[in-house]
């Protein structure tokens, strides 16, 4: 199942990037106008400030360190923006500076254990039993259907912060397995498995408050 997830709980944060243009280091053969840089880095790295806050505040669980993780996030992202290279995906480039700087500012987010994720995830199932889930069936996904936003966020939340971020990364960013794999620099295989546990951990918790809410019996 692929549930929808809302893409944040504060479109109004504001961050601003950095006021006085920094020379890039990179492979280019002539140093960009920095008032030029300043122009295209506002009109398009800056749309994704709110995504960008939204995946930071799964990564810390808190508004403050999130807000400082996408301003330094920011930073970087500026001083490295004149060295893009062609056919460089912007979003994913940005996405992965987020997750590289994550470990660097407060709050830091923590990786699943591997070997014990199992005992992380609220419906106490292996991750290799995760191909054994069925889908909602009819009832079941029109009543997920009609959960609220903020059921479906605290949902999210119930999930070990590593599987909040990838279900958060496809359904909310639609993000593929690969560019999931990219951003946080996972194996393929890794990503995948955890994109399909945490799918299913978000379906065991968002129907206990379906039920909770009176939407299913």
């Amino acid at each position: 199942m692929t549930q929808r997830i809302p893409s944040g709980d504060d479109p109004g944060t504001q961050i601003l990037p950095p006021q006085s243009p920094t020379t890039p280091n990179g492979p280019h053969t002539a140093v960009p106008d920095p008032a030029t840089l300043l122009v295209r880095f506002e009109c398009e790295a800056m749309p994704f400030l709110d995504r960008l806050y939204a995946t930071a505040t799964h990564m810390t669980r808190d508004r403050a360190h999130a807000e400082d993780l996408v301003q330094k996030t920011y930073l970087r992202a500026f001083d490295a923006f004149g060295a893009l290279t062609g056919g460089t995906s912007l979003k994913v480039w940005l996405f992965q500076l987020l997750a590289d700087t994550a470990p660097q500012a407060s709050g830091q987010w923590q990786r699943l254990p591997r070997s014990s994720s199992s005992t992380a995830c609220p419906c106490h199932r292996s991750p290799e039993s995760h191909h054994q889930s069925r889908a909602p069936h009819m009832s079941q996904a029109q009543a997920l259907d009609r959960l609220p936003d903020h059921e479906v966020q605290a949902a999210l939340r119930q999930l070990p912060q590593e599987l909040a971020i990838i279900v958060h990364l496809a359904d909310a960013e639609d993000f593929s397995p690969t560019e999931i794999a990219n951003v946080l620099r996972m194996p393929l295989g890794t990503a995948t498995s955890l994109l399909l546990y945490g799918r299913h951990c978000l379906l065991h918790a968002l129907t206990d408050a379906a039920r909770r809410l009176a939407l299913l019996n």
